[in-house]
Protein backbone atom coordinates (compact mmCIF):
# COMPACT_ATOMS: atom_id res chain seq x y z
CA UNK A 1 0.00 0.00 0.00
CA UNK A 2 1.80 3.30 -1.12
CA UNK A 3 0.58 6.38 1.12
CA UNK A 4 0.90 8.55 -2.66
CA UNK A 5 -1.65 6.57 -4.26
CA UNK A 6 -4.13 7.29 -1.23
CA UNK A 7 -3.23 11.11 -1.46
CA UNK A 8 -3.59 11.14 -5.33
CA UNK A 9 -7.08 9.73 -4.83
CA UNK A 10 -8.19 12.81 -2.28
CA UNK A 11 -6.69 15.35 -5.42
CA UNK A 12 -5.50 17.70 -3.18
CA UNK A 13 -4.40 19.72 -6.46
CA UNK A 14 -8.62 20.13 -6.79
CA UNK A 15 -8.48 21.77 -3.23
CA UNK A 16 -8.04 25.43 -5.10
CA UNK A 17 -11.86 25.58 -5.57
CA UNK A 18 -12.78 25.84 -1.87
CA UNK A 19 -10.36 28.67 -2.14
CA UNK A 20 -14.16 30.72 -3.06
CA UNK A 21 -15.26 30.42 1.03
CA UNK A 22 -12.60 33.21 1.34
CA UNK A 23 -13.54 35.14 -1.66
CA UNK A 24 -16.74 37.50 0.00
CA UNK A 25 -14.03 39.28 2.48
CA UNK A 26 -12.47 40.92 0.24
CA UNK A 27 -15.83 42.63 -1.14
CA UNK A 28 -18.02 43.30 2.12
CA UNK A 29 -17.52 46.10 4.50
CA UNK A 30 -15.07 48.16 2.23
CA UNK A 31 -15.21 51.26 3.33
CA UNK A 32 -15.74 54.23 1.11
CA UNK A 33 -14.08 57.00 2.27
CA UNK A 34 -10.20 57.68 4.95
CA UNK A 35 -10.29 57.19 7.65
CA UNK A 36 -12.13 54.02 8.45
CA UNK A 37 -14.67 54.17 10.71
CA UNK A 38 -14.15 49.77 10.78
CA UNK A 39 -11.64 47.97 10.06
CA UNK A 40 -12.11 46.04 6.26
CA UNK A 41 -13.19 42.62 7.08
CA UNK A 42 -10.03 41.75 5.18
CA UNK A 43 -7.53 42.83 7.14
CA UNK A 44 -9.43 42.01 10.77
CA UNK A 45 -7.37 38.63 11.66
CA UNK A 46 -10.58 37.44 13.84
CA UNK A 47 -12.28 36.24 9.93
CA UNK A 48 -9.48 33.72 9.07
CA UNK A 49 -10.04 31.61 11.75
CA UNK A 50 -13.60 30.26 10.81
CA UNK A 51 -12.58 30.58 6.45
CA UNK A 52 -9.55 28.50 7.15
CA UNK A 53 -11.64 25.89 9.20
CA UNK A 54 -14.61 26.20 6.82
CA UNK A 55 -12.08 25.42 3.76
CA UNK A 56 -10.74 22.29 5.60
CA UNK A 57 -14.15 20.99 6.23
CA UNK A 58 -14.68 21.34 2.11
CA UNK A 59 -11.69 20.23 1.19
CA UNK A 60 -12.38 16.57 3.16
CA UNK A 61 -15.66 16.77 1.66
CA UNK A 62 -14.55 17.00 -1.34
CA UNK A 63 -12.25 14.65 -1.57
CA UNK A 64 -14.40 11.75 -0.28
CA UNK A 65 -16.72 13.03 -3.29
CA UNK A 66 -13.82 12.58 -5.62
CA UNK A 67 -13.01 9.01 -4.55
CA UNK A 68 -16.96 7.89 -4.34
CA UNK A 69 -16.87 8.93 -8.25
CA UNK A 70 -13.18 6.75 -9.21
CA UNK A 71 -14.32 4.26 -6.93
CA UNK A 72 -17.78 3.99 -9.64
CA UNK A 73 -15.76 5.12 -12.62
CA UNK A 74 -13.15 2.37 -12.43
CA UNK A 75 -14.06 0.38 -15.57
CA UNK A 76 -14.15 4.12 -17.71
CA UNK A 77 -11.31 5.17 -15.96
CA UNK A 78 -9.34 2.41 -16.90
CA UNK A 79 -9.79 2.66 -20.70
CA UNK A 80 -8.64 6.71 -20.54
CA UNK A 81 -5.43 7.46 -21.75
CA UNK A 82 -4.97 10.12 -18.71
CA UNK A 83 -7.08 8.66 -16.07
CA UNK A 84 -5.89 5.01 -16.45
CA UNK A 85 -3.21 6.42 -14.37
CA UNK A 86 -5.39 7.17 -11.27
CA UNK A 87 -4.93 5.07 -8.08
CA UNK A 88 -7.76 2.54 -8.33
CA UNK A 89 -7.63 1.93 -12.16
CA UNK A 90 -3.73 1.36 -11.83
CA UNK A 91 -4.36 -0.93 -9.05
CA UNK A 92 -1.99 1.56 -6.95
CA UNK A 93 -5.01 1.64 -3.89
CA UNK A 94 -7.88 -0.82 -3.24
CA UNK A 95 -11.31 -0.29 -3.36
CA UNK A 96 -12.20 -1.81 0.42
CA UNK A 97 -9.27 1.28 1.50
CA UNK A 98 -10.78 3.90 -0.69
CA UNK A 99 -13.80 2.84 0.58
CA UNK A 100 -12.51 3.59 4.44
CA UNK A 101 -10.43 6.65 3.71
CA UNK A 102 -13.70 7.91 2.29
CA UNK A 103 -16.02 7.32 4.76
CA UNK A 104 -13.56 9.02 7.34
CA UNK A 105 -13.39 12.23 4.95
CA UNK A 106 -16.35 12.84 4.94
CA UNK A 107 -17.02 12.20 8.35
CA UNK A 108 -14.89 14.45 9.53
CA UNK A 109 -15.39 17.04 7.41
CA UNK A 110 -19.04 16.76 8.48
CA UNK A 111 -17.96 16.96 12.27
CA UNK A 112 -15.91 20.20 11.30
CA UNK A 113 -18.83 21.68 9.46
CA UNK A 114 -20.75 21.44 12.86
CA UNK A 115 -19.18 21.24 15.58
CA UNK A 116 -15.44 22.57 14.80
CA UNK A 117 -17.00 25.81 13.37
CA UNK A 118 -19.71 25.75 15.73
CA UNK A 119 -16.99 26.01 18.68
CA UNK A 120 -14.65 28.10 16.81
CA UNK A 121 -17.31 30.56 15.92
CA UNK A 122 -18.98 30.59 19.79
CA UNK A 123 -15.33 31.93 20.38
CA UNK A 124 -15.42 34.60 18.19
CA UNK A 125 -19.20 35.96 18.86
CA UNK A 126 -20.08 35.31 15.68
CA UNK A 127 -23.27 33.59 16.20
CA UNK A 128 -25.20 30.36 14.91
CA UNK A 129 -22.95 29.65 12.44
CA UNK A 130 -22.26 25.81 12.62
CA UNK A 131 -26.07 24.83 11.73
CA UNK A 132 -25.92 27.50 8.62
CA UNK A 133 -21.88 26.30 7.51
CA UNK A 134 -23.46 22.62 7.68
CA UNK A 135 -26.11 23.30 5.71
CA UNK A 136 -24.20 24.42 2.51
CA UNK A 137 -21.73 21.24 3.13
CA UNK A 138 -24.88 18.95 3.14
CA UNK A 139 -26.14 21.03 0.08
CA UNK A 140 -22.82 20.88 -1.89
CA UNK A 141 -22.76 16.97 -1.55
CA UNK A 142 -25.91 16.47 -2.46
CA UNK A 143 -25.32 18.34 -5.54
CA UNK A 144 -22.09 16.66 -6.32
CA UNK A 145 -23.26 13.02 -5.64
CA UNK A 146 -26.47 14.36 -8.22
CA UNK A 147 -23.82 14.86 -10.52
CA UNK A 148 -21.82 12.20 -10.36
CA UNK A 149 -24.64 9.88 -10.62
CA UNK A 150 -27.49 11.63 -12.91
CA UNK A 151 -26.94 14.66 -14.21
CA UNK A 152 -23.26 14.42 -16.11
CA UNK A 153 -25.33 12.47 -18.58
CA UNK A 154 -26.98 15.69 -19.98
CA UNK A 155 -25.31 18.15 -22.16
CA UNK A 156 -25.33 21.94 -20.31
CA UNK A 157 -27.04 20.59 -17.30
CA UNK A 158 -23.95 18.85 -16.37
CA UNK A 159 -21.57 22.11 -16.57
CA UNK A 160 -24.56 24.12 -14.57
CA UNK A 161 -24.77 22.12 -11.77
CA UNK A 162 -21.01 21.95 -11.29
CA UNK A 163 -20.92 26.21 -10.74
CA UNK A 164 -24.04 25.00 -8.38
CA UNK A 165 -21.20 23.19 -6.43
CA UNK A 166 -18.94 26.65 -6.80
CA UNK A 167 -21.76 29.36 -5.73
CA UNK A 168 -22.18 26.88 -2.78
CA UNK A 169 -18.83 27.18 -1.64
CA UNK A 170 -18.68 30.77 -1.94
CA UNK A 171 -22.18 31.47 -0.07
CA UNK A 172 -20.39 29.11 2.48
CA UNK A 173 -17.61 31.54 2.78
CA UNK A 174 -20.62 34.24 3.44
CA UNK A 175 -21.97 32.32 6.45
CA UNK A 176 -18.81 31.71 8.22
CA UNK A 177 -17.98 35.48 8.57
CA UNK A 178 -21.66 36.60 9.17
CA UNK A 179 -22.55 38.86 6.27
CA UNK A 180 -25.30 38.09 3.79
CA UNK A 181 -24.06 36.67 -0.03
CA UNK A 182 -25.88 38.96 -2.62
CA UNK A 183 -26.50 38.44 -6.32
CA UNK A 184 -23.29 40.21 -7.60
CA UNK A 185 -21.40 37.07 -5.79
CA UNK A 186 -23.98 34.44 -7.04
CA UNK A 187 -24.09 35.60 -10.88
CA UNK A 188 -20.02 36.07 -10.85
CA UNK A 189 -19.00 32.84 -9.63
CA UNK A 190 -21.55 30.77 -11.68
CA UNK A 191 -20.36 32.71 -15.18
CA UNK A 192 -16.47 32.26 -14.13
CA UNK A 193 -17.62 28.15 -13.30
CA UNK A 194 -18.92 27.78 -16.91
CA UNK A 195 -15.84 29.09 -18.07
CA UNK A 196 -14.26 26.06 -16.55
CA UNK A 197 -16.71 23.78 -16.67
CA UNK A 198 -17.12 24.46 -20.74
CA UNK A 199 -13.67 24.75 -21.33
CA UNK A 200 -12.84 21.25 -19.86
CA UNK A 201 -15.62 19.90 -21.67
CA UNK A 202 -13.34 21.21 -24.54
CA UNK A 203 -9.98 20.04 -23.88
CA UNK A 204 -11.50 16.94 -22.92
CA UNK A 205 -13.10 16.20 -26.70
CA UNK A 206 -10.02 17.33 -28.50
CA UNK A 207 -7.81 14.90 -26.22
CA UNK A 208 -10.26 12.06 -26.64
CA UNK A 209 -11.77 12.86 -30.15
CA UNK A 210 -13.94 10.31 -31.71
CA UNK A 211 -13.46 8.04 -28.62
CA UNK A 212 -15.05 10.74 -26.55
CA UNK A 213 -18.69 9.26 -26.69
CA UNK A 214 -17.15 5.57 -25.03
CA UNK A 215 -15.43 7.51 -22.38
CA UNK A 216 -17.85 9.86 -21.45
CA UNK A 217 -22.04 9.52 -22.99
CA UNK A 218 -22.57 13.56 -22.69
CA UNK A 219 -19.79 13.82 -25.58
CA UNK A 220 -22.49 12.27 -27.82
CA UNK A 221 -24.67 15.60 -27.30
CA UNK A 222 -21.76 18.03 -27.81
CA UNK A 223 -19.98 19.69 -30.38
CA UNK A 224 -16.93 21.99 -30.56
CA UNK A 225 -18.97 24.84 -32.06
CA UNK A 226 -21.42 24.71 -28.82
CA UNK A 227 -18.45 24.27 -26.65
CA UNK A 228 -16.98 27.01 -28.33
CA UNK A 229 -20.07 29.21 -27.86
CA UNK A 230 -20.84 28.56 -24.35
CA UNK A 231 -17.27 29.77 -23.41
CA UNK A 232 -17.43 32.83 -25.76
CA UNK A 233 -20.72 33.71 -23.95
CA UNK A 234 -19.88 32.62 -20.21
CA UNK A 235 -16.38 34.94 -20.58
CA UNK A 236 -18.25 38.07 -22.01
CA UNK A 237 -21.16 37.96 -19.24
CA UNK A 238 -18.72 37.35 -16.76
CA UNK A 239 -16.45 40.42 -17.28
CA UNK A 240 -19.68 42.00 -18.14
CA UNK A 241 -21.17 41.69 -14.70
CA UNK A 242 -17.81 41.98 -13.21
CA UNK A 243 -18.16 45.51 -14.65
CA UNK A 244 -21.14 46.41 -14.03
CA UNK A 245 -20.88 45.48 -10.49
CA UNK A 246 -17.96 47.30 -10.21
CA UNK A 247 -19.67 50.57 -11.96
CA UNK A 248 -22.83 50.03 -9.22
CA UNK A 249 -20.73 49.53 -6.28
CA UNK A 250 -17.19 52.07 -6.47
CA UNK A 251 -19.02 54.99 -8.46
CA UNK A 252 -16.11 57.56 -7.77
CA UNK A 253 -13.06 56.98 -9.78
CA UNK A 254 -11.34 59.32 -8.08
CA UNK A 255 -11.33 57.47 -4.36
CA UNK A 256 -12.34 54.07 -5.81
CA UNK A 257 -11.07 53.82 -8.97
CA UNK A 258 -11.58 50.06 -8.85
CA UNK A 259 -12.48 50.11 -12.53
CA UNK A 260 -9.23 49.74 -13.65
CA UNK A 261 -9.25 46.36 -12.69
CA UNK A 262 -11.78 45.48 -15.30
CA UNK A 263 -9.45 45.17 -17.91
CA UNK A 264 -6.98 42.97 -16.36
CA UNK A 265 -9.70 40.73 -15.71
CA UNK A 266 -10.75 40.69 -19.07
CA UNK A 267 -7.53 40.56 -20.14
CA UNK A 268 -6.92 37.13 -17.65
CA UNK A 269 -10.08 35.58 -19.27
CA UNK A 270 -9.21 35.92 -22.44
CA UNK A 271 -5.65 34.27 -21.99
CA UNK A 272 -7.47 31.43 -19.83
CA UNK A 273 -9.67 31.17 -23.21
CA UNK A 274 -6.65 31.47 -25.47
CA UNK A 275 -4.97 28.62 -23.58
CA UNK A 276 -7.76 26.51 -23.83
CA UNK A 277 -8.92 27.08 -27.53
CA UNK A 278 -4.85 25.76 -28.08
CA UNK A 279 -5.12 22.66 -26.98
CA UNK A 280 -3.29 23.57 -23.87
CA UNK A 281 -4.37 20.83 -20.50
CA UNK A 282 -5.57 23.69 -18.69
CA UNK A 283 -8.95 23.37 -19.87
CA UNK A 284 -9.34 20.17 -18.09
CA UNK A 285 -6.54 21.11 -15.06
CA UNK A 286 -7.42 24.32 -14.50
CA UNK A 287 -4.84 24.16 -11.25
CA UNK A 288 -1.99 24.40 -14.27
CA UNK A 289 -3.30 27.90 -15.26
CA UNK A 290 -0.87 29.32 -12.68
CA UNK A 291 2.24 27.56 -14.52
CA UNK A 292 1.26 30.36 -17.10
CA UNK A 293 3.55 33.29 -16.82
CA UNK A 294 0.74 35.26 -18.66
CA UNK A 295 -2.04 33.84 -15.86
CA UNK A 296 0.32 34.35 -13.07
CA UNK A 297 1.72 37.68 -13.57
CA UNK A 298 -2.11 38.59 -14.47
CA UNK A 299 -3.46 37.17 -11.27
CA UNK A 300 -0.78 38.85 -9.46
CA UNK A 301 -0.85 42.45 -10.99
CA UNK A 302 -5.33 42.24 -10.71
CA UNK A 303 -5.12 41.33 -7.13
CA UNK A 304 -2.34 43.92 -6.09
CA UNK A 305 -4.72 46.79 -8.21
CA UNK A 306 -8.04 45.34 -6.61
CA UNK A 307 -6.47 45.82 -2.75
CA UNK A 308 -5.22 48.91 -3.85
CA UNK A 309 -7.76 50.69 -5.39
CA UNK A 310 -10.11 49.45 -3.23
CA UNK A 311 -8.48 50.57 0.05
CA UNK A 312 -5.48 52.59 -0.07
CA UNK A 313 -6.02 54.68 -3.29
CA UNK A 314 -7.46 57.76 -1.42
CA UNK A 315 -4.79 58.02 1.18
CA UNK A 316 -1.81 57.22 -0.89
CA UNK A 317 -3.71 60.04 -3.74
CA UNK A 318 -3.76 62.50 -0.84
CA UNK A 319 -0.61 62.05 0.54
CA UNK A 320 0.76 62.50 -2.61
CA UNK A 321 -1.27 65.61 -3.48
CA UNK A 322 0.72 67.40 -0.15
CA UNK A 323 4.11 66.82 -1.88
CA UNK A 324 2.44 67.83 -5.20
CA UNK A 325 -0.34 70.26 -4.54
CA UNK A 326 -2.66 71.09 -8.00
CA UNK A 327 -1.61 74.44 -9.46
CA UNK A 328 -4.65 76.02 -7.38
CA UNK A 329 -2.99 75.50 -4.29
CA UNK A 330 0.05 77.81 -5.06
CA UNK A 331 -0.64 81.73 -3.90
Amino acid sequence: MAIMDYLKLMRPWQWYKNLLVFIAIIFVEIPQQWPWENIPAIFDWTNYPLLILGFVALCLVSSAGYIINDISDIEKDSAHPEKKKRPLPSGGASRGMAYLLAAILMLAGLWLSYYGVGILSGYYHVGAVGGLFLLIVILYIVNAQLYNNFLRKWAVVDVVILAVGFILRAIGGTFLIGVPFTSWLVVGIFFFALILGFGKRKNELQLLGEDAEQHKPVFDQYTENTLDSGITMSATWFVLFYALYVYNNFPDPVTQPVMMTVPIAAGLILRYVFLIQSGSPVGRKPHLAFKDLGILVGSLIFLGTLIFTMFFWQPVFDFILTIFPPPEAFP
